[in-house]
């Protein structure tokens, strides 16, 4: 959206939009954060010009960069950015942080990293679409950094992640639990952000539980509703032997699958459960409601903020991987598997 729309969005004016952008004064903080959010989420960086860091009184500023791969993952993740946003941004207020928020994407992240220092205390990286090229230029960064959605397993990167080979082994022994043991997966083609860690995850939890993981039940699909619903119904429409359940990589990979299925007469759960993952809002406005694994989408921004507060006060140099565990929830698109 351009700054006309957000206002309109908004339901604002365009002159308290771009008192908002510019960081000018005479606008509510209830009123700017909700604008600040609607800004950062269609690309805007709002301008802040801070004191020097050394100056003891003034509040440091805290960068906040949402990276932009190839893949648009984000795009796909429904209000996983957004719940992550309210997360950093509520602890950047208790810790008494301004908050600066800026997209970037490959073609300047490294400068972006490189300048960091010049006007702000620290960074942190929303890296769901990260690619792996682009890892190098995190060392560039000149001052304390966190990463939140990827895990680089043999960097030395100051991280906040779900613990997702463990949730996925959750939602697979769930299903084996209420009686499945033909569980497919439904499988994200981007292999950035969390995807790799949840594919490892179905695997092994299928090994353990003694299941075998039958290629013909794994389904490699795009993260888009439309294109997965697509797909799927080119699949279905060859008739194929299908599991009994499904694990997917997210929410919008399950939603869209499940449409699919039911516009083929294929009944969820009926005939066949599936199981989400990060519980987005989509979760409760599809019918079946959707099972799903919760990521602690708030809990991850404010932990990546705490992270940094850490750094700065102690002066510690450790790097931490911090790992946060995802709940089941359980809904309407699983049952027990019904036999006969």
């Amino acid at each position: 959206m351009n700054l006309r729309e957000i206002a309109r969005e908004a339901n604002l004016s365009l002159s308290t939009i771009s008192l908002v952008l510019n960081n000018k004064p005479g606008v509510k903080r209830e009123t700017r954060e909700r604008v600040a959010a609607l800004l950062a989420e269609n690309g805007y960086a709002i301008r802040f010009v801070s004191a020097p860091l050394e100056t003891s009184a003034t509040p440091q500023t805290l960068l906040f960069i949402r990276y932009r791969g190839a893949g648009c993952l984000m795009e796909s993740k429904d209000d996983f950015f957004m719940q992550i946003l309210d997360g950093v941004e509520g602890q950047a207020r208790l810790s008494g942080f301004n908050l600066q928020i800026l997209n970037t994407d490959g073609a300047n992240l490294k400068e972006e990293l490189s300048n960091a220092s010049r006007h702000a205390a620290g960074v942190i990286l929303f890296a769901t679409e990260l690619e792996a090229a682009m890892v190098p230029h995190l060392y560039s960064c000149g001052v304390p950094l966190v990463t939140i959605d990827a895990v680089f397993p043999h960097e030395s990167v100051n991280s906040v992640a779900v613990e997702n080979m463990d949730a996925m082994y959750h939602a697979v022994q769930y299903l084996h639990s209420i009686g499945h043991q033909k569980i497919g997966y439904l499988h994200s083609v981007e292999q950035t952000g969390a995807i790799p860690e949840r594919e490892r995850g179905y695997f092994a939890a299928m090994k353990e539980l003694g299941l075998p993981a039958d290629p013909r039940y794994i389904c490699r699909l795009h993260l888009f509703m439309d294109r997965t619903y697509d797909q799927m119904c080119r699949l279905l429409a060859e008739k194929p032997e299908l599991p009994t359940a499904f694990v997917a990589d997210n929410d919008v990979l399950a939603a869209g699958a499940l449409r699919a299925l039911q516009a083929n007469g294929i009944r969820v759960p009926e005939d066949v459960s599936i199981i989400g993952f990060d519980d987005s809002y989509i979760c409760t406005i599809i019918n079946p409601a959707l099972t799903t694994m919760r990521s602690p989408k708030k809990a991850l921004g404010a932990m990546s903020v705490k992270r940094i507060q850490e750094i700065l006060t102690t002066g510690e140099t450790n790097v931490v991987k911090t790992r946060l565990c995802a709940n089941l929830i359980i809904r309407e698109s699983t049952a027990p598997l019904h036999v006969g």
